[in-house]
């Protein structure tokens, strides 16, 4: 029986946002969407079995803060009340980029974390009904699992499907960290807000399911440059929404906004690339492979930027050793 097992699973950058919930308790999106895994983006996760009567969380290095703990406590329960898991556990997780800075960390973290308790199971799971138990750790994590582009459709207990596989997508992205400390407003909180508050929330919705049809279709016909465009639409919209709750909640900052124009002078430059946000300041350039090179020398001279990096497509969550 495995009793130790290291996962290492990807963070994906949606295409067409998860913004919104049907449910909160079985963590049903109200919206579906499509994620690109990317491969700088990653989280290993080692868990341990352990005869102690509590579980004990490590976080990049030091404990988890009361909040998060509990979140992943409270996971773990999950497994146990359905007899998937038996006893306690030791979980270290170490993210190799900012966590909770708006690049799905939660998607890489929760993913690695199923991963590894799917090992140590005694029940044998299907990878179906693994990215709908990521799910209830995190939405985006349910995409992580499959990794690629993948969908997470809605539904009653919708499972993240892939769409294309990591070696046979032709883009990839520019990732500009314009603010590395944890956001103020989470975005759980900030869907809930959104659902509440914002006089565009239901707006929000139909166009997503607009573009979530456009999105699939585009990407079958293999058009980058309305795969970009409805992408950077999307964003923009979804943020739209979160600034219109009251009171207002602004996930950008001046370098946010800048590189927003960037995306436009690089386009009427001659280089196809297109800007997606998540729920914070960072800003990823959507570009060709083959543009990759280009489009980050032009991200890492922009003033306020902090760092900026390649990200190319990523598999999905994968176990590194055991024993």
């Amino acid at each position: 029986m495995i009793r130790r097992v290291r996962v290492r699973a990807y963070a994906n950058i949606a295409l067409i946002k998860y913004w919104g919930k049907l449910d909160e308790q079985k963590n049903l999106p109200a919206t579906a969407s499509i994620s690109l895994a990317l491969d700088s983006l990653v989280t290993e996760t080692l868990v341990t079995k352990t005869k102690e009567k509590r579980d004990r969380i490590e976080l990049d290095g030091k404990s988890a803060d009361r909040t998060t703990a509990q979140r992943i406590r409270d996971y773990l329960e999950l497994w146990r009340e359905r007899k998937l898991l038996d006893g306690h556990v030791r979980i270290s997780s170490a993210n190799k980029f900012p966590t909770a800075a708006g690049l799905a960390s939660s998607a890489s973290g929760f993913a690695a974390l199923a991963t590894a308790l799917s090992e140590l199971s005694k029940t044998n799971i299907a990878r179906s009904t693994l990215s709908r138990l990521a799910r209830f750790g995190s939405g985006s994590a349910a995409r992580s699992i499959v990794g690629g582009i993948a969908a997470l459709p809605t539904g009653s207990d919708p499972a993240a499907k892939m769409i294309i596989e990591a070696d046979q997508v032709d883009f990839g992205m520019v990732v500009a960290i314009a603010g590395d400390s944890a956001k103020k407003v989470s975005s759980r909180e900030a869907m809930k807000l959104c659902k509440t508050s914002s006089p565009y929330f239901k707006a929000w919705i139909d166009q997503s399911k607009r573009d979530y049809k456009a999105m699939l279709a585009a990407l079958k016909s293999s058009d980058f440059n309305t795969i970009g465009e409805i992408a950077e639409a999307n964003a923009l919209a979804m943020h739209g929404c979160i600034l219109a709750t009251r009171p207002s909640i602004v996930y950008w900052n001046e370098t946010t906004l800048a590189l927003i124009e960037l995306a436009r002078m690089i386009r009427s430059d001659g280089i196809a690339a297109y800007a997606t946000i998540d729920a914070g300041p960072n800003v990823c350039f959507i570009c060709k492979l083959t543009e990759l090179g280009r489009v980050l020398k032009r991200v890492s001279n922009t003033p306020g930027v902090e760092t900026a990096f390649i990200a190319k497509p990523a598999g999905g969550s994968e176990v590194i050793e055991w024993e």
